[in-house]
């Protein structure tokens, strides 16, 4: 449990920013402007990806030398991890890709018109 050290501190810097971006919270400034920790978020899904590769690749290399329980349950809940996010980025991008072209076609039909 101790080699996983490095990959849980990330983890749970990550999942701090993001219970802190929503404890922050946001507000709109007399003059207009939105206010809110943005930089927390980036910075949170940045510490989570390096703690999911790091765990994979971690994990990866304990099979290979002397496995215990926990190295093939963190092997499989890393790799069940990375799946499950490159699926969301994927759904996420070709959900963004239609609508972007949704509104080019309402702009052209609009110009001919």
């Amino acid at each position: 449990m101790k080699k996983y050290l490095f990959t849980i501190t990330p983890f749970i810097l990550g999942v701090i920013c993001f219970v802190a971006f929503n404890i922050i919270g946001s507000e709109v400034a007399p003059d207009g402007t939105l206010v809110e920790p943005f930089g927390l978020i980036p910075v949170g899904f940045l510490l989570i990806s390096i703690s999911l590769i790091a765990s994979f690749i971690l994990s990866t290399w304990a099979l290979f030398h002397n496995p215990t329980k926990i190295d093939k349950i963190a092997f499989g809940v890393s790799l069940a991890l990375i799946l499950l996010s490159a699926s969301y980025l994927f759904l996420s991008f070709s959900y963004l890709h239609s609508l972007d072209m949704e509104e080019i076609s309402m702009v052209s039909k609009s110009i001919v018109s």
